[in-house]
């Protein structure tokens, strides 16, 4: 993983020039607190293993003049547009949701607004994924109608379908969500305008095997994983619902397909959603229901205006209609979101919960679908092995008594973990900290979380904890600490300390300095003291 700051860089490396450096790489580092997202665990499946972070002085770019391909030149016309796009009349929203949903720019839109389309239900549709690439498709099947009549053949019609969805992955970025999604599609489309392939399911594990087989480690991405979760529960899931309504009228007919095929996509990868996200959009179909039905118009329209400010044609009327629909879209996500009551906070499904959880949807699909005794039995002998499991976890976190000596930059925090209940130490004041604590919820069943007045020893047990801060008062009656946490760079002669109290750990957290902590770490080896540095492995734990 590479990083390179831009202060100073007169050349910003493109896409085919080389970066010349002669920094060594570094392990990456993983600064993790309970229930905290893993990033360099995340970053080990899918095969990257190091970091290496580069300033101006220290890089070489070499230009490479042979590039000029289509695949460069998509790229290039990608970033003329988006220059184009900043000097047209359109408002910040609208050029930052075009960017988004067009020019494939994940981050040209506010975290506070990707957050409120997270917990309305309908973020899927910021991320260039299947959902836009099918209405792409669709868009091209009846675009492209006259390639048909004018070469009356079905082969040059389709290849103009699927070299148009590459292109537009191409011109995007290629990401993996984007190629994941034109891969799938492309399948589709051949099943669909060749009229030769009927079976979506085959298509979509077809698809599914041969991006694994071109790039295993799709596997481990959340994005792969629920994109296909949600296209298999709109195959398989969605034809159940629907069955169980079938309106007369057009609009309500239109009305519930919508609904179900958010309902489909939702059961199937709810599971997985709790399971990464912990929270559930209680809202999801009220925000479906106002996006979704127009969403194809409004990509098309989006698309089309893309053409037009890239063609230098003015959009002056355009823009004033466009720009109104983008607020009231981003108003009407806005309030949903701000709806927190419905909005399901610190949900947790351990791994095995999650994997019973899908056995038990698969066995009660089949029972409905195939109508076998064996697949209602099976169904409800998962469901009290799903019981189990959920009463053998609750057991383990009623014995739960620990300490953790938490990483926060420039802070000493401390948590004593009981079965519900929380308590947080700190000299500094960490009314603020919501996320550590909201990590701890997502990992523990939680119901009070009370921050307490610090103190520099902790006794429990067969614990002594000793905080070693600024005051370098190391010298208590009755305490033989067998762990000494280092806080706030104490001005102290570490081995006479290590001298005087023999622990057996010693730690440093986020409020040292690095050239503090090497110090230090060079101390404990002399003696055989075990040293834990927060700084690089984030918390520890103590059980008590």
């Amino acid at each position: 993983m590479v990083g390179i700051d831009k202060k100073g860089l007169e050349t910003v490396p493109e896409n085919g020039d080389f970066v010349l450096t002669q920094v060594a790489t570094k392990p990456l580092q993983s600064r993790v607190n309970p229930g905290g997202f893993d990033y360099k665990a995340y970053l080990k499946k899918i095969k990257v293993y190091d970091q290496i972070n580069l300033s101006s002085e220290e890089i070489v770019i070499h230009k490479n003049n042979n590039k000029i391909n289509p695949l460069s030149f998509l790229r290039s016309v990608n970033s003329k547009i988006e220059k184009k796009l900043d000097h047209s009349p359109l408002s910040t929203a609208s050029k930052n949701l075009i960017k988004t949903l067009i020019l494939g720019k994940r981050n040209a839109l506010d975290q506070e607004l990707i957050q409120a389309y997270a917990n309305a239900g309908v973020i899927h549709i910021l991320a260039i994924s299947g959902l836009h690439i099918g209405i792409i498709m669709l868009f091209l099947g009846y675009a492209l109608k006259p390639i048909m009549w004018i070469t009356k053949s079905n082969g040059a019609y389709l290849l103009f379908i699927i070299a148009s969805l590459w292109s537009f992955a191409v011109f995007t970025g290629n990401s993996p969500s984007v190629t994941r999604a034109v891969t799938m599609f492309t399948g589709f489309a051949i099943g669909k305008y060749s009229h030769r392939i009927h079976n979506t399911f085959h298509l979509l594990v077809v698809s599914f095997f041969l991006l694994l087989v071109i790039y295993p480690p799709f596997l481990f991405k959340v994005g792969f994983q629920m994109s296909y979760l949600a296209v298999l529960g709109i195959i398989k899931i969605n034809p159940l619902i629907q069955q169980l309504w079938r309106p007369r009228f057009f609009v309500l007919r239109r009305f519930w397909e919508i609904t179900c095929v958010c309902l489909a996509a939702q059961i199937a990868v709810a599971p997985l959603s709790i399971f990464y996200f912990h929270q559930f959009p209680g809202l999801f179909l009220l925000s479906n229901w106002l996006v979704i039905p127009l969403f194809g118009l409004f990509l098309i329209v989006s698309l089309l205006l893309v053409v037009l400010i890239g063609l230098k044609i003015e959009i002056g009327l355009i823009s004033v209609g466009y720009d109104s629909i983008v607020y009231m879209m981003n108003e009407a996500v806005l309030w949903i979101a701000n709806q927190e009551h419905f909005l399901f906070q610190n949900m947790r499904l351990s791994l095995i919960s999650l994997v019973t959880i899908y056995t038990l949807m698969i066995l009660i699909y089949g029972s409905i679908k195939f109508k076998k005794i064996n697949y209602v039995i099976g169904a409800f002998a998962t469901i009290i092995i799903l019981q189990m499991i959920l009463f053998l976890e609750k057991w383990e976190h009623s014995k739960i008594n620990q300490l953790w000596l938490l990483y926060q930059h420039e802070k000493t925090l401390i948590a004593h973990h009981t079965p519900n209940k929380l308590l947080l130490y700190s000299p500094q004041d960490i009314s603020g900290e919501e996320r550590v604590i909201n990590d701890f919820k997502n990992k523990y069943p939680i119901d009070e979380v009370e921050i307490k007045t610090f103190k520099n020893t902790f006794v429990r047990n067969e614990t002594e904890l000793l905080v070693l801060d600024e005051r370098v008062i190391y010298k208590i009656p009755n305490i033989q600490p067998t762990h000494l946490l280092l806080s706030n760079d104490p001005k102290v002669n570490l081995d006479r300390v290590l001298a005087n109290i023999q622990p057996t750990k010693v730690i440093a957290d986020g409020s040292n300095p690095p050239w503090s902590i090497n110090r230090w770490k060079k101390s404990c080896e002399k003696r055989n003291i075990s040293f834990v540095n927060l700084r690089e492995q984030g918390a520890y734990k103590i059980n008590l």
